[in-house]
């Protein structure tokens, strides 16, 4: 380990990774592609700022997924000892996270090249369905979220 991250808890790690990435997908989702498509009267100039505006993020976004994954591996891995029930927790975690990180893809590969070439009268449903991307991405974190707290509870 780096003496940079010498001393930082894997705990802190994948709960504030986990809360940063549900805080950055309702902000994204609620708030500001909601709030700035008002400032614009032409869907293009919406897109060409919204673009703009996540550019370069992918790697961000899967750099911190994996920080998550390593953090939660460190916690699995000092309480494999742990009873069935905490066991299940974390595998039901686990797929979660795959059907996140799956979603995140989709979007990153599919759903943003197709909204970047996307005709005008195409956009609203591209855009509708980012809307429900994201809104299952922010469930199965949140779920995730309930869930590492849970076993944080049932491992004491």
């Amino acid at each position: 380990m780096s003496t940079a991250f010498a001393g930082v808890s894997p705990i802190a790690v994948h709960v504030l990774g986990g809360g940063v990435w549900i805080g950055a997908m309702v902000f994204s989702v609620f708030i500001l592609h909601p709030r700035a498509e008002r400032f614009f009267t032409r869907a293009s100039e919406f897109e060409d700022f919204i673009f703009s505006v996540v550019h370069g993020a992918r790697y961000k976004v899967l750099a911190g997924i994996a920080a998550i994954v390593a953090s939660g591996v460190a916690l699995a891995v000092a309480h494999r000892d742990a009873a069935a029930p905490w066991t299940w927790l974390v595998a039901a975690k686990v797929v979660l996270l795959l059907v996140s990180l799956a979603l995140f893809l989709h979007v990153t590969f599919t759903l943003w090249p197709r909204r970047v070439f996307a005709r005008e009268d195409e956009l609203p449903a591209v855009r509708r369905r980012f809307w429900w991307v994201g809104v299952v991405m922010i469930a199965c974190n949140t779920a995730n979220m309930g869930l590492g707290l849970l076993a944080r509870v049932l491992r004491g």
